[in-house]
């Protein structure tokens, strides 16, 4: 990690432009991000990230991807997950814990294995919102639930799983994103709710 700037970037295409390197090699990001304009087939993308590690000479190099599964997905070319979003784990949870924790260590083992395959190793997840009735529907179904308890507790074991196939994770979009009513991609959502409350859940 060293000398390296507290920024994360991302690259344009499936493979790195000359300027890209430049600027990599320049600017020494702490990662590099991919999405889905970066991903077309396994190997190309074993290759371009190859590519980016040997900018630094640094097979540990920090490579992150947003691999949430349902509507998040980033791998779609090279795996099909679209089915099993957060909302979909924390609904088999409290229909049976039993299948819920057999299923989704081999959900969880299973995308580790192309991620690290790969040469990815940092995974943008879980997602920690709690939803609500009025949840912008971006999130609905990225959370596990609107039980601060269940998303705690899945939030969790998602993490130790991860951590045990060597994956490192990034939890996100809190405090109190669940409450938004815009999609903050496209403009800033403001929650007008008190301290002690977004604390509470």
């Amino acid at each position: 990690m060293k000398n390296r700037k507290a920024f994360i970037t991302g690259i344009s295409s499936t493979y790195l432009k000359k300027n890209e390197i430049n600027f990599l090699k320049k600017n020494k990001p702490w990662g590099v991000i991919l999405f889905e304009r970066n991903i077309h087939s396994f190997d190309q993308t074993k290759t371009l990230i190859n590519q980016i590690k040997f900018c630094f000479r640094d097979k540990k190099y920090p490579i992150l991807i947003d691999e949430e599964g349902g509507r998040v997905t980033r791998l779609k070319k090279i795996i099909d997950t679209s089915k099993f979003s957060s909302k979909f784990f924390g609904e088999l949870y409290i229909k049976s814990r039993k299948n819920f924790f057999f299923q989704y260590k081999i959900y969880i083992n299973s995308i580790s294995q192309i991620l690290n395959d790969l040469g990815i190793n940092i995974n943008t997840v879980p997602v920690l919102d709690v939803a609500r009735y009025k949840t912008n529907k971006i999130l609905t179904n990225r959370a596990f639930s609107n039980k601060v308890n269940i998303v705690s507790k899945l939030g969790d074991y998602c993490i130790k799983l991860y951590s045990k196939n060597r994956i490192g994770t990034v939890i996100k979009h809190i405090p109190g994103h669940g409450l938004a009513t815009k999609d903050s991609h496209f403009s800033t959502p403001i929650v007008n709710e008190k301290k002690k409350k977004l604390n509470k859940h």
